[in-house]
Parts: C-alpha cells; sequence; structure tokens
C-alpha cells in the first residue's frame, strides 16, 4: 500500500469517526426539532419517519393552551439566572482580585483550601443547607437559589484567579502612580482587561442556574413561582401523549443556551485558554 493510499484511509477513518460522533450527538436534537413540527398523528406512525410531512406549529399553542404558567416560569428563570450571574461575576472576581494581587501570609494557604471545596459532593450539603434556608424562613422564596451565587463560587474565583494574574502587574503601578487606589485598578484597569472570562463565566454561571432542577424543586412550593426546569417536569404528567408538546417545551428551554453559545463561544475559548497559561 502506497503512502498516499494510508493518508487516503487515515482521513477517511477520521471523517467516519466525526460523523458517527456528530449523529450520537445531534442526533437526538434533530429529532427534537422534527417531532415538535410534527402533528400528534405522525408521532404513533410505525415505522417512524424522521421529516414532518409539513411544518407544524400547533404544538406549541396546545402547550400553552394546556400550562397557562408557561410564561410566567419563563420570566422566573431569567430573573433567577439574570440574579445568579451577576452575584457570580462580581463576587468572584472580587475573591479572585485579592488572590492574585493582594500579599498577604494566608493567601497561599486559603486559595487552596478555596479549591478544596470542588471536592465536596453537593448531595453532602443538601440537608444542611436545607435546614438553614428553612431556620431563615427562605423557603419558598428565590433566596436559597440566588444568595449563594453573591457568596462566591470556588470554581469561578479560580477562574478569576488565573486570568488575572496574566494582567501585568505594571498597569497597577501605572495607575497608583496616577493617583488611583486597589478599587481604581480594579474596575478600571482589571475588569475592563478580562472581558473574555467574564463571558465565560456569565454563560456557566447562566446555564448552571437555568438548567438547575433540583434547587428549584426543593426550595419552591408555589406553582406561580416555579422556573422553567421545574414547570416542564409538571407537563410530562399533564401532556404525557403528546410528544410533540412535550419536544416544543424541551426546546423553549434550550433555546437561551444555545443563542449564548453561539454569540459567545469566541470569548469562551479565549477565556479558558488564557487560565491556564500562568500559575
Amino acid at each position: 500500500m502506497t503512502t498516499s493510499n494510508r493518508r487516503v484511509m487515515k482521513q477517511t477513518g477520521k471523517y467516519a469517526l466525526l460523523t458517527a460522533a456528530l449523529v450520537l450527538f445531534a442526533g437526538p436534537l434533530v429529532w427534537m426539532l422534527s417531532t415538535m413540527l410534527k402533528t400528534k398523528a405522525e408521532t404513533y406512525k410505525v415505522p417512524p419517519t424522521l421529516l414532518p410531512e409539513s411544518l407544524n406549529f400547533e404544538a406549541f399553542n396546545r402547550l400553552f393552551d394546556v400550562q397557562p404558567l408557561m410564561w410566567r416560569w419563563i420570566q422566573n428563570s431569567f430573573a433567577i439566572s439574570a440574579l445568579v450571574v451577576l452575584g457570580a461575576v462580581l463576587s468572584s472576581s472580587i475573591v479572585a482580585y485579592g488572590f492574585s494581587r493582594f500579599s498577604t501570609k494566608y493567601k497561599d494557604r486559603l486559595f487552596p483550601i478555596v479549591l478544596m471545596t470542588l471536592m465536596i459532593p453537593p448531595s453532602i450539603l443538601m440537608i444542611p443547607s436545607y435546614v438553614l434556608f428553612t431556620k431563615l424562613h427562605w423557603v419558598d422564596t428565590w433566596l436559597p437559589l440566588i444568595v449563594p451565587a453573591w457568596l462566591g463560587g470556588a470554581y469561578y474565583i479560580f477562574l478569576f484567579r488565573q486570568f488575572f494574574m496574566t494582567i501585568p502587574q505594571e498597569l497597577d503601578e501605572a495607575t497608583y502612580l496616577d493617583g488611583g487606589n486597589r478599587w481604581t485598578v480594579f474596575t478600571k484597569v482589571i475588569m475592563p482587561l478580562s472581558k473574555p472570562i467574564v463571558v465565560t463565566t456569565v454563560i456557566f454561571a447562566f446555564v448552571n442556574s437555568w438548567l438547575d432542577f433540583l434547587g428549584p424543586f426543593l426550595y419552591i412550593k408555589s406553582n406561580n413561582m416555579f422556573t422553567l426546569s421545574v414547570g416542564l417536569q409538571l407537563l410530562i404528567g399533564q401532556t404525557s401523549q403528546d410528544f410533540p408538546a412535550l419536544a416544543a417545551g424541551a426546546f423553549i428551554s434550550i433555546v437561551p443556551i444555545g443563542l449564548l453559545f453561539l454569540f459567545a463561544q469566541r470569548y469562551i475559548v479565549e477565556g479558558v485558554v488564557l487560565t491556564g497559561s500562568k500559575g
């Protein structure tokens, strides 16, 4: 076998693996999009068909007719996610600024402790957290979902700290010479240069909050305060035989995430690459 033939076979094998991976990961998404555009009768056809006979958006009408609170749940999810994102960016960046710029004898001891909290399984904290929020009378409110984000997240602190350390400290010294202080350095120098990691944190925090099911399920009891993830779970019982309506609900839940990644993927790659460039 010649060298050119080996090269062709190698390239063919790579493309075959990529195609298989594409089918594996994109297959469920394509099937969901196809299902939400079908009529109820089409979903029961044997053998099933991939493409709908005609574009049909009646599933969305049925979805909102069956559950009038859908718009309210969508608004709740956006409100909670926005507050979580704001808290995660502000609190984690401030803590990371201290770890990256302040010189104290405890800094090198505290940062490993922050990272060690990443190894604690969330299930271990579930019961103590619920007891704490119950005693604070925060159950059936959004506070258990929002307040922890304003206390800093270990993963986000790590990302910010690593990124801040790639910014030359000569810029800090120049700001001090111009009459600035530490807060001026943080707000006028560090944060404006940290757009990639800010966008990365915004996306991660938004996705985690938007997709969170266990937190809202545990702490929220009133139907009108549910998030979309919990509300969709209720739809399974109400429209269990209406597969197009269920697919339409799933589509609504992934649209914001898809748009975020579509418009900010460049910043995600840049932020993650730069956070690993300096220890």
